[in-house]
């Protein structure tokens, strides 16, 4: 079935195909330090390029077959104050450009969130559809910066399975995420491979580096797992919080990474 991480993943993938997006986020807007955010102008740089787009999930019900999610989405961008403007108005100019700035900003967020509408309503080959009618609020606030914008609260549509055969079990289990990548601040849980999994039952991960045979490995599990052992070879095997350490929890998974840069060439039973 699909779920929030579906809608999640396709607002970020279309929000960074947007020619005026620069950042999207998930989680806390008003705790920044536990949002989730990426900037795609400078992935390695940890800061917000605006504008950003932010999005939470304000609740879900359950309708006849199907899940109905409430996402907020935010659409910000930061008000340019006069005096850090090249050509900086003085006098009576100064305060109208002020004044009119906040509203061209929000009259460019209602534009791109008007794109966002367009995009869900129109896109044929979802799993999901949204309902068309949605309130646009107004603010000019300061997250850390002094920002402008609107947010809009969308219903998203998800079918439910109808057949008992999709419901997780351990002949149909759980989603592994796993990868191996150069530098943990390229951890991506919905990049990486995918793989089938069940509790309290061995899994094998095979990590690709590529040209590139020391990466450090991660791999992300329902947070209800507990794992204690990982086996390459009978001389390459160990203690699981010896090679692994917690890198992050998202969506109900938590995120394991290696504590160095490791072989990626040989399988790893995780157990």
């Amino acid at each position: 079935m699909q779920s929030w991480n579906t809608i999640k993943r396709s607002l970020r993938e279309f929000a960074e195909t947007h020619p005026l997006v620069n950042s999207f986020g998930t989680g806390n807007i008003l705790d920044p330090d536990s949002a989730n955010i990426t900037n795609f102008v400078s992935p390695a740089v940890d800061r917000i390029y605006y504008p950003l787009v932010f999005a939470t999930l304000e609740g879900s019900r359950f309708a006849t077959n199907s899940v109905q999610f409430s996402v907020g989405l935010v659409f910000m961008d930061k008000v340019e104050e006069s005096q850090k403007v090249a050509d900086r108005p003085t006098g009576s100019d100064a305060l109208d450009f002020q004044t009119l700035q906040p509203d061209e900003v929000m009259s460019d967020m209602t534009q791109l969130a008007g794109d966002f509408m367009i995009k869900y309503q129109r896109t044929f080959g979802n799993d999901f559809d949204i309902t068309a009618d949605a309130n646009v609020d107004y603010f000019v606030d300061r997250f850390g910066d002094r920002v402008a914008g609107c947010r809009a609260v969308l219903t998203f549509n998800v079918p439910l399975a109808l057949s008992i055969c999709e419901i997780p079990t351990q002949a149909n289990p759980d989603i592994c995420y796993y990868g191996a990548v150069e530098a943990t601040i390229d951890i991506d849980l919905y990049e990486g491979n995918e793989q089938a999994v069940a509790p309290n039952q061995p899994f094998q991960l095979v990590f690709d580096g590529g040209a590139v045979s020391n990466m450090f490995l991660w791999f992300a599990v329902p947070s209800a797992y507990s794992l204690s052992h990982w086996f390459r070879s009978a001389f390459d095997q160990g203690n699981f919080l010896d090679l692994f350490e917690v890198y992050d929890t998202q969506d109900g998974y938590t995120i394991y990474v290696t504590k160095w840069q490791t072989e990626t060439t040989a399988p790893m039973t995780l157990q």
